[in-house]
This record gives structure tokens, sequence and C-alpha cells, in this order.
């Protein structure tokens, strides 16, 4: 394990400089064991594995250690079948490739794993016949450089990514806040421009993507990492986040393509358009709110203001946006308003108060079970 001053100096200098760390402490311990403990001459696949094995998170480490020991054992069975029937020459060598990249796929090895059964085969065929035990070898190192470097992950513990994942879900939730602000500032102003929103919105798609990613890596690296355990409801809270913030998405979307859609020069009436407006703003905040409160870490175990699954956000001015959207379609029943501007402004009322309706109901977190054993062979 790292001294604490080292370790608390890389950790300073960045994550590269502490996965760099991790992997040469992971490499230089497995070729020590593989050479003096187990007595290999030349255990060169022993640090190999371990610096393949070391990944960001324990999860990634496992799977990728996995992977790569099933990979070299499939690919020594296949070399030992055809030395024994075929002996090495050129048609031995292609079938034994073509065999072994089959074998990978059909049994669902992974990527680390696939690739390893044929690059096995070819080693053990080849050297296997003039290197007495080297098939053994190559067993042996690949699982102690496996093994290894899962334990240094395990050891020197990878962070959660939490606090990155917190900032990418509240950035969007202000994104989105501001482009409904950015609408309602387009009802007061006198020759404001409301097709122009249609674009930003498009570009909200990239802070969905942003946002997703962040979370998702976030809950891989609370995955098997037994300092991470109080971190993982937080996480899944967080999945369930960036859920509600596609639907919001995509109403905030159709309120954008809605305006894109209307008639050149189209405004609502004053009274109408400031109704509206006052809609819009008023869901902004509770969007800011909803935000602030699903990213915060002031709860214990960093779950926030949703602490189990199924629990609904106390968002404040549920009840306003109630009244004003009832207000809206009050008034789109008014005489002076035309029917195309009734149409059009009641789409854009539902869409907001259905973001509301959206940012009061429950985060259903996904379950705290982990993935499948198969997920551990997943590319």
């Amino acid at each position: 394990m790292l001294p604490a001053r080292l370790r608390k100096q890389l950790t300073w200098w960045g994550p590269p400089a502490l996965q760099a760390a991790k992997t040469a402490v992971a490499a230089g311990l497995s070729w020590f064991l593989a050479a003096d403990v187990i007595g290999n001459s030349i255990p060169v696949f022993a640090p190999l594995a371990a610096l393949l094995t070391v990944q960001v998170t324990v999860w990634e480490s496992v799977s990728r250690g996995l992977q790569r020991v099933l990979g070299v054992v499939v690919g020594v069975l296949v070399a030992y079948g055809f030395a024994r029937l075929a002996g090495i020459n050129a048609w031995s060598i292609a079938l034994v490739i073509f065999v072994s990249l089959l074998a990978g796929r059909a049994l669902r090895l992974g990527q680390q794993g696939s690739i390893q059964v044929p690059v096995s085969a070819l080693l053990v065929l080849v050297l296997g016949a003039t290197t007495g035990g080297y098939a053994l070898d190559r067993v042996l190192d690949t699982m102690v450089g496996a093994a290894t470097g899962i334990l240094v992950n395990l050891v020197i513990v990878p962070p959660t990514q939490l606090k990155g994942a917190r900032t990418e879900v509240n950035n969007l939730a202000a994104a989105l806040a501001a482009l409904l602000r950015a609408i309602a500032d387009g009802f007061v102003v006198p020759g404001a421009d409301l097709t122009a929103h249609l674009q930003q919105a498009r570009r909200l798609g990239d802070g969905i993507n942003a946002a997703s990613l962040a979370v998702e890596r976030s809950e891989a690296a609370t995955r098997l990492n037994p300092a991470a355990r109080r971190d993982r409801p937080a996480a899944q809270k967080l999945q369930a986040a960036v859920g509600t913030l596609r639907v919001i998405e995509r109403a905030a979307r159709g309120i954008a393509r809605a305006l894109a859609d209307a008639p050149s020069g189209w405004l609502p009436p004053d009274g109408l358009g400031k109704l509206l407006g006052q809609l819009l703003v008023t869901v902004a905040g509770e969007l800011d709110a909803w935000g602030a409160r699903v990213t915060s870490e002031t709860a214990p175990g960093g779950a926030g203001p949703v602490a189990a699954a199924g629990t609904a956000v106390d968002v404040p001015g549920g009840r306003a946006v109630e009244e004003l959207y009832q207000q809206v379609l009050v008034a789109t029943r008014a005489p002076y308003v035309e029917p195309e501007t009734a149409a059009i402004v009641a789409a854009i009322a539902l869409d907001a108060h259905r973001i509301s309706q959206e940012l009061r109901g429950a985060l259903e977190a996904p379950a705290a079970s982990l993935p499948s054993w198969r997920a551990l062979f997943a590319p």
C-alpha cells in the first residue's frame, strides 16, 4: 500500500498520477509474486495482466481480470487440443486462430477475454512445444497478475466521481431553467425572436449525454468498492434524476418547437403573455430548487433529499404553478384570443405543467442489487 503522504501527493497531482501509481505497484508486486514466490523464471505475463487489470473502478478491474484469465484458460485448452491432433504447421496455426476467435465469441468472454483466446492459443501452440510447462506458467502468471491488480485497486481505493456527477446533473437542471426564463422574457420584451430558442433547446441534448455518462461512471465506481458503500444510494438517485431530466428536456424542447412553428411575428396578447411568462419563470424556479436539492451533499450518505426509492422531492412553488396554469387556460378562452394563439399557448402551458409535475413526482431509484454476473463480461 502506498504511504499516506505519497498517496495524498498523487491525489493532488490528479487521477492520472494516482492511476499510474496503482498500476505500477500492481505490476511490480505481481512480478515479485510470480518470480520469487511461485518461482517462474520469466513471469512477464504477470505484470502484463496486472497492467491490463487495474482500471479506474473496482468493478472494471474485476471484469477485466476475469475476462483475461478465462480467455487464457480457453486459449490453452484450444492449443493443447490442436497440438495433439495436428502438430505445428501453417494449417494448424490458421485453424487454431479461427477456432479461438469463434470460441471467444461463442463463450461471450468480453473484449479482453476474446482477444486472449487466440493470443494464448498461438503462444502455447508454438512456444509450448519447445518450453516445458509454458502453458501452466502462462495461466499462473495471468491469474497472479489479475488477482494482484484487483487487490491493489481494492486497497488503493479509486474515487467514486460522485462530485462530478452531481455537478453535471445540477448544470443540466440550471441550463433547462435558463431556457425557460429566456423564453419567458420573450413574451414581455418587444420584438423578441421567439424562434431562436429551438437551437438552444437542441443543444441541451449534449448536456443530457454528459450528465448520463458522469452518473453512469459514478455508479460503476461504487460497485464492489468497500469504501463507497455509503455513496451507492446517492449514485442511484442521480441515475433516477437523469431520467427525470430526460423527460423535462423533451418537454422544454416541445415548448421551443411550438414557438418555432408559430406564425412569423406571433405573440399572445399582453395579459396572456405575462401569465404564460410567469408560469415559465415559476417552473424555472422549481427546476433550480429541484437541482440544488437532488445534488445536495448534506443528507447522510450523500443521498440528498431522496433518501429512499420512490420518495418525492419537496419542491416549493407547486401550488403557484397549478394556479398559474389554470389562469392561463382560462385566459385562452377569452373572446379576443384567436383560436390559433390559444392552441399555441395551451400547448406551451401544458408542457410547462408537465415539467412541474415531473419535478414533484417520485424519483424511483434502481434496485440496490449489483448487475448480473454476465455484465462482468461486457465490452
